[in-house]
């Protein structure tokens, strides 16, 4: 039986393509795993970042299609949606490398990633084929052709001359805009092209610089209660595993079925989860590695305690895990919970060890490794070189 098409009439509208360059080269020569979660995060900020009332068609690897059916916005509305994605983007990269902790080539060169803006107005129809959407007209290849053109910046906002002569408030983009308007003009197979383009390379002098976060508990601590097993498995190994918070569920007991308030998919500073129905959310920071040995810690973003957890090689293939958890010192509260929590978080950890010794000998007998891993340096200051 023949889908049903359906396809509206034209209407004019905007079209917006925030488009992430150096995406072929950054997936193609790094970790693919990694280089996944960063664009995928990416894109999910600049569809986040929507002043304007833009709409996705579709997510083109690297590039949003996005569109607005109606008026041209206002010159100084579409100024500030371009600044601010670009902002958030560049801001979220230069996290990478505050916040990381994984030396792989996908995390060391983040921030080698760069953006532009095609903004194009016309006519263009949606087609309907059965519950799927898809914009169609020729002025959509048009605003994708110029995708590729002559411009020598990596880093602009172009707006062809249709938008120009949509745009009521045009004439006032020279003062509004962050530097010079620059003209330009191509020969397409669409056709001759006319537009102008802002270097985006002035905004990134306002970026604001990233601040330092103390992440773990404030003022004098008790250390409640210390756990500790051996995992027959290497070092590496037992840090991916536990490392890696979707995967929490699968060996924590009565754990949420799905992590919730993830943050980020990447294991690095200031990483956000709660794996417990009524537990806190957690946030992971200090992780070190030196020699033989691999810590970081988790503290309830409440204040209500820490656990910290530390890997040590015994042998290449045998690895002591130990959980250390601390409260704030208060003399009613340590009493209480070494009268009601102690047992009942000691068995709990118990648990813990007896799952991952269990699926780490399901991994070994079956020859294959954790799907997840971090490539953590033997110091960690090496990664900020």
């Amino acid at each position: 039986m023949a889908a049903q098409t359906e396809q509206t009439s034209p209407k004019q509208a905007l079209i917006f393509i925030p488009d992430i360059s150096g995406f072929t080269q950054f997936v193609s020569d790094t970790e693919i795993s990694h280089s996944k979660h960063i664009i995928q995060e990416l894109l999910e900020i600049l569809i986040d970042t929507n002043l304007i009332g833009l709409e996705v068609s579709e997510i083109e690897g690297d590039a949003i299609l996005f569109y607005r059916f109606g008026n041209a916005p206002s010159s100084e509305l579409l100024l500030k949606q371009v600044k601010e994605m670009y902002t958030r983007f560049h801001l979220h990269l230069k996290k990478y490398e505050s916040h990381r902790i994984c030396n792989c080539g996908a995390c060391r060169t983040a921030n080698n990633l760069t953006i532009k803006f095609i903004a194009h107005y016309g006519d263009i129809s949606m087609n309907s084929v059965k519950q799927y959407k898809k914009l169609f007209g020729k002025e959509l290849i048009v605003a994708h052709r110029l995708l590729k053109n002559d411009i020598e910046s990596n880093e602009y906002s172009l707006f062809t001359d249709h938008l120009k002569e949509a745009t009521q408030t045009w004439k006032d983009i020279e003062s509004q805009a962050w530097t010079d308007l620059q003209h330009a003009s191509k020969e397409y197979d669409c056709g001759h092209i006319q537009f102008s383009y802002l270097p985006l390379d002035p905004l990134m002098k306002q970026l604001p610089e990233i601040a330092p976060e103390e992440y773990g508990l404030q003022g004098e601590k008790s250390k409640m209660l210390v756990a500790s097993a051996v995992i027959d498995v290497p070092i590496d190994l037992v840090f991916d595993i536990v490392s890696d918070i979707p995967w929490r569920s699968k060996w924590i007991p009565g754990s949420l079925e799905v992590v919730a308030d993830v943050n980020t998919q990447l294991t690095q500073e200031g990483q956000t989860h709660r794996c417990l129905a009524k537990g806190p959310v957690m946030v992971g920071h200090s992780y070190h590695r030196e020699k033989n040995t691999i810590t970081f810690t988790e503290t309830a973003t409440n204040g209500m305690y820490s656990v910290v957890y530390t890997f040590v090689e015994l042998e290449p293939s045998r690895t002591q895990f130990t959980l250390s958890m601390f409260m704030p010192k208060h003399a009613i509260k340590e009493f209480m919970f070494n009268l009601i929590m102690r047992k009942k978080l000691q068995k709990g950890f118990t648990g813990c060890f007896e799952n991952l010794n269990q699926y780490c000998a399901g991994l070994l007998a079956r020859g294959e490794r954790h799907p997840y891993s971090v490539s953590m340096p033997a110091e960690k200051e090496a990664i900020r070189a």
